[in-house]
């Protein structure tokens, strides 16, 4: 395949959105959590990439607008390589989407990991958070 070719079907193949790996933060407010934090594990080709994950909030709960939500200190084991090494997160549907790529350089099982900064109120105090986040990518040729 032509080298011009391959750069477009891998800047397509590049731009697909894989899904991670199911943890679940809970801070209790009475009987009830105030967050959930998804992420499904990744599967994916060699050189493809893309990870997302989602908190959201529990009934009574709301995410505070005005704070720098973020994945920070991402990091990843070798054979696969982080776009970026701290994600913005962004308001969507009462819960903060973060979008982690991941592009897996060798075929096999690698793992992402990083912490989630955030904050969300009950209408009066507000609470900020950390939270790890870890990831797997397996990768196939």
């Amino acid at each position: 395949m032509p080298r011009a070719r391959c750069q477009v079907v891998t800047r397509r193949v590049s731009s697909l959105a894989l899904a991670l790996v199911a943890l679940t933060g809970v801070v209790w407010a009475g009987a009830e959590s105030s967050f959930v934090i998804s992420v499904q594990n990744a599967s994916a080709r060699v050189g493809e990439k893309a990870v997302i994950a989602k908190i959201s909030m529990g009934e009574g709960f709301t995410i505070t607008d005005s704070y720098r939500h973020r994945i920070i200190q991402l990091s990843a084991s070798d054979g696969v390589e982080l776009e970026r090494n701290v994600v913005p997160g962004s308001v969507q549907d009462s819960g903060i989407v973060f979008t982690v790529h991941a592009t897996p350089k060798s075929a096999g099982t690698h793992t992402v990991h990083g912490v989630f900064r955030f904050s969300y109120h009950n209408g009066g105090e507000i609470d900020i958070r950390a939270a790890p986040f870890e990831a797997t990518v397996t990768a196939t040729e």
